[in-house]
């Protein structure tokens, strides 16, 4: 068959659509990780990268959750397999890396293609325009290759609420047990998500208990018992990672030793990060939910429901940055339509679609480079780079001066089973600077050059304490030493 009509019935022809946005958000996410190094919080090294590698390679920095059983081996694991596949396959390199941020990579730049299949209920505007927004948008960029626990369960709670928001003459057991599975995924990955979950789920199920509860219950039954079995085995308890972090950070208020924040601190974050388009923005995501209107929703029950927990951060709501991204991309189809129906030129509607296109890319662009989102892009890079360098040059030991050890890359950028060593500048003159070779510091110390290192690279920080990091190395032979092994220090500590 030949024409247009035979085009669409092409083997594939459906899903071509769908791998192309798919390689455009993932490549995009994975080069802007490569290119562009940063740590945006500690825990999206040491929560996830730093246990995989641990886990990988037999060594490692060990934060208190994963002395006291606060988090899931889930995550690292996951992580785990792509990063023995990279040092499998290119030994040496920086290989081991790059495949676990790609896997990341590829696991939101599935949003994307999502969102093409999401709008095209609505028509071939809605579909592009999501498409492009959930593959270019800034915020899902930067976040894109991150391995947080919120942007990985991020993938599966938009693709569990795109299933829950079928038609009713779509709803079938077989969709309930897959939307099950999705919103489940969500759960045991971050289950602060637990009220946008369930929201999901009474959306999709309503009163139909037989036909829908009970499959969507079997499916979501699967990953939870994979927690269970998972913290059964690591921490000799069912769900004991949930079970003590919730003790530790909420019943404890041990995350509130990590800041608190006013319950409108969400809105301001929005403003801060978005400025004038918040507004634009969040009226064409309520302009979409006339279409659909659990997208925006779960999206504003995320927001609500982090809103009343004392510490926050903005990576905790990241999650409802697709959902209310998708809405606002139908709205801002929907407005082409409208624009074009009341002008009575309907044939011009795919020409506004292009231009909205336009807008939203040119609204990225700008926003991504603002004042607000420039540090963004390099903060913690020396922590992460000079790692990487030190574990190329160093051969007893690497010390941190100045450097907090957390806006480090850890064992999993040193890739080196060497010391690291803190200096404590209370006591710089028990300093003994033979047990190691390379020194992290801050550009300004003075230290490194007096003890005969030499500096080799500097790199931008910008993590709150410093601006730029450096790293100096010296030859000669060391001394075997462990009084101020990170590690150590650490748990002396409590962190």
């Amino acid at each position: 068959m030949t024409g247009p009509a035979g085009a669409a019935t092409r083997p594939g022809a459906a899903w071509a659509p769908l791998i192309i946005v798919f390689g455009i958000a993932f490549g995009l996410r994975l080069a802007a990780a490569v290119a562009l190094p940063n740590i945006h919080h500690p825990d999206e090294i040491f929560q996830s990268l730093e246990q995989a590698y641990r886990a990988v390679f037999g060594y490692g920095i060990v934060p208190w959750e994963f002395r006291d059983g606060a988090r899931s081996w889930l995550l690292p694991g996951l992580l785990a397999g792509p990063m023995w596949l990279g040092n499998w396959l290119a030994p040496g390199t920086g290989a081991y890396r790059v495949l676990a941020l790609a896997l990341v990579a590829a696991l939101t730049a599935s949003t994307a293609s999502l969102g093409f299949a999401w709008g095209r209920r609505f028509g071939e505007p809605h579909a592009v325009l999501a498409a492009v927004i959930l593959a270019t948008w800034f915020e899902l960029v930067y976040f894109g290759a991150k391995a947080f626990a919120e942007v990985i369960a991020s993938c599966f709670l938009f693709a569990g609420v795109f299933a829950a928001s079928a038609r009713p003459a779509d709803a079938r057991p077989r969709r309930a047990f897959l939307t099950g599975v999705l919103l489940s995924c969500a759960f045991v990955f971050r289950f602060h998500l637990a009220p946008a979950i369930a929201l999901a789920a009474l959306w999709h199920c309503r009163a139909e208990m037989r036909n829908l509860w009970l499959p969507l219950l079997a499916g979501a039954a699967i990953p939870l018992a994979i927690l269970g079995l998972t913290d059964w085995v690591t921490w000799s308890i069912p769900f004991g990672s949930i079970i003590r972090n919730f003790t530790a950070n909420i019943l404890e208020g041990r995350s509130q030793f990590y800041g608190v924040s006013p319950t409108y601190w969400y809105l301001q974050q929005f403003v801060h990060y978005w400025g004038v388009a918040a507004v634009a923005i969040v009226a064409l995501a309520v302009w979409g939910a006339r279409r659909d209107p659990l997208p925006v929703l779960a999206a504003a029950v995320i927001v609500l429901a982090h809103s009343v927990i004392a510490h926050k951060e903005y990576r905790f709501i990241y999650p409802a940055l697709p959902l209310l991204l998708f809405s606002a991309a139908l709205g801002s189809a929907e407005c082409c339509r409208w624009i074009a129906s009341v002008r009575q030129r309907l044939d011009r509607e795919h020409s506004l679609a292009a231009l909205a296109i336009f807008a939203w890319l040119l609204a990225s662009l700008a926003l991504a480079t603002s004042d607000a989102m420039r540090p963004e892009w390099s903060r913690g890079r020396g922590g992460l780079e000079a790692m990487s360098r030190a574990g190329s040059r160093a051969q007893c030991g690497v010390a941190l001066q100045g450097v907090v050890w957390a806006w480090t890359g850890g064992y999993s950028s040193l890739h080196r089973n060497l010391p690291v060593h803190e200096l404590d500048p209370r006591h710089s003159g028990d300093w003994n600077t033979r047990v190691f070779d390379a020194w992290i510091a801050p550009r300004t110390a003075a230290e490194p050059a007096a003890a005969g290192f030499e500096r080799r690279h500097c790199y931008p920080q910008h993590d709150g304490y410093v601006d730029d990091v450096c790293l100096w190395t010296r030859t000669g032979p060391c001394e075997h030493g462990v009084r101020s092994e990170i590690q150590r220090a650490m748990e002396a500590r409590g962190e």
